[in-house]
């Protein structure tokens, strides 16, 4: 008997509201069950299942009552009642809601022995699949080992009278049965990113669409793309699956959409999604031709539109569309909430925004127009010849008010967002003392099972790729702060990025480059100078550091199979070191950051040398590179 008989578990579907005497009921049933008073708690839970008949978990800890209170005897009436629970949980499974199925299915494990040899096959197959939706690849794949034992050691004799009956069919069947599980176990391996294991893909038979997708999927995650998308196939036909409801047609053009975003093809990938959004809406509208008939359960919940309009938000920011970007992940927020990478995102779009708006990029700071505002103008002549210099670069820096939780394309936006993204992170290991021997020793081994973030709707993340998504978020919340002229935060964020182990060169530039502006700020001058040292940039490349286990190191492989999909700036070391060496207003930096020269320098030089009574050396300049300005 379950002991969570309390039916507000956030597990269960949408039930009435729990009153005090049901839940009373319930702890008593419970303890009479603790107790050995199986009569006493079959009739309490009888009462409950009579306040609520819909609930599964009531209705399952009845029958698991009445099967104890005949002394293991009722097996027949058991599998009656568990049957009832098991379609319930097939019912959640075609309303998508998984984890509640999950709950009831988990449940009804535990009493596998008793129940029907059909039923149990069934039950640990939907297991497995439920698993796989849920992003759980390792106890999923503890399911198919299950599965395999069962069928070769349950009822041998029984097996032997049904291959009799019908010696092909039952070999059919078989087949069938061990083909469905080579492709669990494929699926197993790529979601959790095993691709060592190649013998189960190529083992894979058949020219089926489930076996062509997961081969093409297996090569996208090698970074054989062209080979992905030809083993994809021609575009099928519109067509929905009158038995799972899945329409190939979304999932083509959704599967080709990303491998062209993979391609730097990111706009043709847009409108292959748009595709596979209109596939689906009109999928919705055949599915359910109007209000009054109710549509085939298989059928009725069949919409993608969350999962798509997702990758057509991280599709539309790379296509550099923050705002058509950000209405797309937005509306995803309410289903995917508990996804780090989703609130990344989401800052990313009010980053870019942010960048648009108020021209703050380095590529912009080379522009003609804004050399042109470094001398607005000459006024006089002879000896009162003077010259009227700008306002500087950051004549525009005024934050504006943002509105912080509500969703919009500001700073304080992406402040949230960023919170967000480090909070749904498991805490960090560097913050994590390590037990005592002896404690150690008292709490067992750890688990064998490599940790998994989940990142729904995409695949869960393992702990290499948790340690790097912590890194750009650390990066971009001390962008950000500094932005937002929040300097103690941005020091902090930059410290604790300066500190992370899986810091690719490129996140370290960045991480010296912020924290010595914040301290540069805060009037911390030497601890700049320190920080800024250019001799700290050796490498500016956005290669992450090698791996550690074997898996980790095949995963490694993996990535570097891609070309990087956003080009990194500055491009090489010496560019680097020359805006390190700007940011410590170090007077040959402009001979280094190449041309056009950013108007940053400019400014900088003409200030250094006023400062120093350079009088000629600021003449100098302005006669080189300001020449239309009079002489006079």
């Amino acid at each position: 008997m379950s002991g969570e008989n309390d039916p507000t578990s956030d597990d269960i579907p949408p039930q009435p509201p729990v009153t005090d005497p049901q839940r009373e009921l319930a702890a008593q049933a419970m303890s009479e069950f603790e107790k050995g008073q199986f009569t006493n708690c079959t009739k309490t839970m009888g009462q409950l299942a009579d306040a609520r008949p819909t609930d599964v978990k009531v209705v399952h800890n009845r029958s698991v009552a009445l099967f104890y209170q005949s002394q293991c005897r009722a097996v027949d009436e058991f599998r009656h009642n568990i049957q009832t629970v098991f379609n319930m949980a097939v019912v959640l499974y075609h309303e998508k809601q998984y984890r509640a199925a999950l709950s009831v299915l988990e449940k009804l494990f535990r009493y596998i022995e008793p129940i029907d040899e059909t039923l149990a096959q069934k039950m640990m197959l939907l297991l497995t699949e439920l698993y796989l939706t849920v992003h759980q690849p390792y106890d999923a794949m503890r399911m198919i080992v299950n599965i395999e034992k069962f069928l070769s050691g349950k009822s041998q004799s029984s097996q032997d009278k049904d291959k009799d009956r019908n010696d092909s069919i039952y070999a059919a069947a078989q087949e069938a049965l061990k083909a469905k599980l080579t492709l669990y176990k494929v699926r197993c391996n790529l979601m959790a990113k095993v691709m060592k294991n190649k013998k189960e893909c190529k083992a894979l038979q058949g020219n089926s669409q489930p076996v062509n997708y997961v081969k093409a999927y297996y090569e996208y995650l090698k970074g054989n793309l062209k080979k992905a998308a030809k083993m994809l196939g021609n575009p099928p036909a519109f067509h929905i699956s009158p038995t799972s409801g899945e329409c190939l047609a979304v999932m083509y053009a959704n599967n080709q959409a990303l491998i062209n975003m993979c391609l730097n093809k990111p706009n043709l990938a847009v409108c292959q999604l748009r595709d596979a959004l209109r596939f689906n809406e009109k999928a919705v509208r055949e599915a359910v031709p109007n209000d009054k008939a109710r549509p085939p359960l298989q059928v009725s919940f069949i919409s993608q539109h969350y999962v798509l309009f997702y990758n057509l938000g991280v599709l539309q920011l790379h296509c550099k569309r923050p705002s058509a970007a950000f209405d797309c992940l937005v509306e995803c927020v309410q289903v995917f909430h508990r996804n780090p990478r989703l609130w990344l995102r989401l800052a990313e779009c009010c980053i870019m925004h942010y960048r648009e708006v108020r021209l703050f990029n380095n590529d912009v700071d080379r522009e003609h127009k804004l050399k042109l505002d470094v001398i607005q103008a000459s006024v006089g002549s002879g000896f009162h010849h003077k010259l009227i210099l700008g306002q500087g670069v950051q004549r525009n820096k005024k934050v504006a008010s943002s509105g912080g939780v509500f969703p919009t394309l500001s700073l304080g936006f992406a402040s949230f967002c960023l919170k967000n993204a480090l909070a749904l992170l498991p805490v960090d290991p560097l913050d994590v003392r390590p037990p005592p021997q002896d404690e150690q020793a008292e709490s067992g081994p750890p688990p064998t099972d490599p940790l998994l973030i989940s990142t729904e709707p995409g695949n869960p993340l393992r702990e290499t790729e948790v340690a790097n998504l912590r890194c750009s978020i650390l990066a971009a919340s001390a962008y950000v702060a500094l932005c937002e002229n929040e300097y103690y935060k941005a020091l902090a964020h930059a410290a604790n990025l300066l500190r992370q182990p899986n810091l690719s060169p490129a996140q370290r530039y960045l991480g010296y480059m912020y924290k010595g502006e914040a301290l540069i700020a805060l009037d911390r001058i030497a601890d700049a100078v320190d920080t800024l040292n250019p001799d700290n940039v050796t490498d500016v490349s956005t290669t992450l550091p090698e791996s550690v286990t074997d898996q980790e190191k095949d995963q490694e492989k993996l990535a570097e199979n891609r070309e990087s999909l956003v080009k990194w700036q500055p491009s090489n070391v010496t560019v680097a070191r020359a805006f390190m060496q700007y940011n410590l207003a170090v007077m040959t930096s402009s001979e280094k950051v190449g041309t056009p020269i950013p108007v940053h320098m400019f400014y900088l030089k003409l200030y250094l040398d006023l400062k120093q009574g350079n009088k000629q050396g600021a003449i100098s300049i302005i006669n080189e590179h300001f020449g239309y300005i009079s002489r006079n």
